[in-house]
């Protein structure tokens, strides 16, 4: 059976004494930048308790009477299906969200996606039947669709978890609809302007030969010519173990390296001086001279792939001392600081000190740690509490001015902004891979005060 309807309604009073003073930081960010949305309540409570309404038939239903004043807020996520685990995680945060933020005649519903837009598009009818005024999520890009097609003619946002660009590329986003996700454009264009400020400027790229490292490729090479920099050398690799090797070695043109070494040391040995002899000692322990023409590298995969990749470049003299390696948040992995030639590398990524306190609290009181999504359904029930707080009596606390105010807000993964495009623009660090995990060596930024990164 199929829950597609769950509600939350706000107590009129809640015993949180920072509530007040964080609601007014996020409106407010420009004024209170140090402010966050993340911190966790000063007595963190148990989490509230789900009240589930199976609904057998899923035609849409007759509108519900909503009372004047009650802001009724819809979030949709998988409930059902194969990606179940992910939305009952982005559902637990909400919840979380819900105790800290909610004010006074607040309700948030909750809505199946399930596992096909059909199924999307039949929950957004309920949804607008029901009376919300802004739906937060779905997660996939097909079910965005489905759902931005039945609310945007009604007027009603919609603030998705979606982190697929296909979306943006089906022109769904915009007019208000947007998607809240972590892109890997955005990470890269952070972490190459911070590589163009540390004095780089000559780069390439090592990407898949599918359609995720045309587009990583294409968005690499815009960037680094917007700040300043060449890409000098770009390379796809197939998935197989061969052919990735052979990408590798033709990146750092090994073997034209190994045949100048060769030509050096026999021009040293026709040589009978002792400086000479000295020079051709020291060639004997390298396998290749001359450097691979670039000062940065960007790798947009992680997981084993980035491991099967990261010895390649090491071993085919990618030295990573005169190569930095940079790449996106999936680098946020505990296993990469045990390969070697990770060490160093650099990777944008949303702040990680509040995201680390909203895990520990995640995972205190549901017992387990949440998916890397999970704050994006806080973070988009902070921002719907904090905004039903601007009710008027005949107004919208999600009109587009309201959305898009231009100083942003903070949350749990920084500061943010929606944009009239459609896009979330973010307030990214940038990290280095360490053998005890990612350290930042360049915070995110505290405002939207131009420039966002220095």
């Amino acid at each position: 059976m199929v829950f597609e309807k769950v509600v939350f309604v706000s107590r009129p009073v809640f015993p949180f004494a920072p509530r007040a003073l964080l609601a007014a930081s996020f409106l407010a960010l420009a004024a209170c930048a140090q402010s966050n949305l993340a911190a966790p309540p000063a007595d963190p409570q148990p989490a509230p308790v789900v009240q589930a309404a199976p609904t057998p038939d899923p035609a849409p239903v007759e509108s519900q009477a909503v009372a004047s004043d009650i802001v009724r807020v819809g979030i949709m996520v998988p409930l059902s299906g194969s990606a179940a685990g992910v939305g009952r995680d982005l559902l637990d945060a909400a919840q979380l969200a819900l105790f800290d933020f909610t004010p006074p005649l607040f309700e948030l519903r909750v809505y199946d996606s399930g596992s096909s837009p059909v199924i999307a598009a039949s929950a957004a009818a309920r949804a607008r039947a029901d009376g919300v005024r802004i739906l937060l999520g779905p997660l996939f890009s097909e079910a965005v669709t489905a759902a931005a097609d039945v609310l945007r003619p009604h007027g009603i946002p919609v603030y998705a978890f979606s982190s697929d660009r296909l979306v943006s590329g089906n022109l769904v986003i915009g007019n208000g609809v947007y998607v809240a996700g972590f892109f890997p454009e955005a990470q890269i264009a952070r972490t190459v302007e911070f590589a163009v400020q540390r004095g780089m400027f000559r780069f390439a790229s090592l990407v898949p030969d599918d359609s995720y490292g045309g587009r990583m490729s294409a968005v690499y090479s815009g960037v680094v010519q917007t700040a300043g920099g060449e890409v000098v050398a770009s390379r796809f690799y197939p998935f197989d173990t061969e052919g990735m090797t052979a990408t590798v070695r033709s990146l750092a043109q090994y073997d034209d390296r190994a045949a100048e070494l060769e030509k050096e040391k026999q021009r040293l040995a026709e040589n009978d001086d002792p400086i000479s002899k000295r020079a051709l000692e020291r060639l004997e322990t390298l396998d290749t001279l001359g450097d691979v023409g670039f000062e940065a590298l960007m790798l947009p995969e992680g997981g084993q792939e980035i491991l099967q990749l990261s010895p390649l470049l090491a071993f085919f003299d990618i030295d990573p001392v005169q190569v930095k390696l940079l790449g996106t948040w999936i680098w946020d992995d505990p296993a990469l600081g045990k390969e070697p030639s990770m060490l160093g590398a650099w990777f944008a990524a949303p702040p990680r000190e509040a995201r680390l306190r909203f895990v520990d609290r995640f995972r205190e009181i549901y017992g387990r740690a949440p998916d890397r999504l999970a704050t994006l359904a806080y973070d988009g029930v902070a921002l719907a509490a904090v905004l039903a707080r601007t009710i008027g009596p005949a107004g919208t606390p999600y009109a587009i001015e309201n959305l898009e105010n231009p100083d942003g807000f903070a949350g749990i993964d920084g500061i943010f902004r929606l944009l009239p495009s459609g896009e979330v623009e973010r307030g990214l660090s940038i990290l280095e891979i360490g053998r005890d995990g990612p350290l930042e060596i360049d915070p995110a930024p505290t405002s939207f005060e131009p420039p966002l990164t220095n």
